[in-house]
């Protein structure tokens, strides 16, 4: 069921504007808050910032002001919670700006789920930042996909399979983050290890050179491989049964392998090799 309330609360705090004028201000719940009084929230879904982009911001609004107000929550007299808007609170502090305009958040109001609607209509956050904030509002509220699809704006198919990243290989999340690797190519290699690829696969993976429809034949191909494991078995007792020796029998997906034969003596060895060569 959609939270109706912080759909139409959240709405009117997003497009609000910032105001000189008292009466209009105590209004709309808006007042210019001292920066040392702001800090921001550990627990916010964004975890990294670009300093370059923040610079930019902080450029701006030394030119044209801080138009958008943050949203804050209090936590205590003079002590105020960043609950959306850090970014420009870090940029406003470049440029110098002794209070920014900002909105108290009503108390009937979730700060969680503001803070990650916010970061996701305006701030891109990372996939892996957007999977962890979703997960943790639906261990705290006990939301259903189909219920946070609704609050986020999102389809329900988006809020699963983003949660599903969650579970990728640690290797292969910090490619995601750094956004060497896409989406679509983290969706394939959830639940695979790096183990399962050669090292020059790994490179390649590193430098942006592997497309998800190559990456997709690779795992085909690897698939293909791991169902003639049990053919391989049948093929070692038959080669072992006919030399009279212990054998193993490896290849990869591209048939490239070796075959082993295990003795226990130098007289073992000398009748292998008079029997290769005969």
């Amino acid at each position: 069921m959609k939270n109706k309330k912080l759909g139409m609360g959240l709405s009117s705090l997003l497009g609000a504007k910032p105001s000189v004028e008292k009466n209009l201000a105590s209004e709309k719940n808006l007042f210019f808050t001292p920066i040392e009084h702001i800090s921001r929230d550990p627990g916010q879904p964004r975890k990294e910032f670009d300093q370059e982009k923040i610079k930019e911001l902080a450029s701006s609004i030394k030119q044209h002001g801080l138009i958008q107000p943050i949203i804050l929550a209090k936590n205590a007299e003079n002590d105020y919670k960043i609950v959306a808007g850090e970014r420009r609170w870090r940029a406003a502090q470049i440029a110098n700006l002794k209070a920014i305009p900002s909105i108290i958040l009503p108390a009937d109001l979730d700060n969680n789920e503001v803070s990650l609607i916010e970061n996701i209509q305006r701030e891109n956050l990372k996939i892996t930042e957007e999977a962890n904030a979703y997960k943790n509002l639906i261990e705290k509220k006990k939301y259903t996909h189909d219920q946070l699809a609704s609050i986020v704006g999102k389809s329900r198919s988006h809020i699963t399979n983003i949660l599903r990243i969650l579970s990728l290989n640690r290797f292969f999340m910090d490619l995601l983050d750094k956004e060497i690797i896409s989406l679509g190519h983290a969706k394939i290699l959830i639940g695979r290890d790096p183990s399962m690829f050669d090292e020059k696969t790994l490179k390649r993976f590193s430098n942006k050179k592997i497309s998800v429809r190559e990456l997709e034949k690779i795992i085909n191909n690897k698939k293909q491989v791991k169902k003639s494991d049990i053919n391989i078995t049948t093929e070692e007792k038959n080669l072992s049964s006919l030399i009279g020796f212990k054998s193993q029998i490896k290849y990869d997906f591209k048939g490239k392998g070796y075959i082993k034969i295990f003795y226990d003596n130098l007289e073992q060895y000398d009748f292998l090799v008079k029997k290769i060569k005969s």
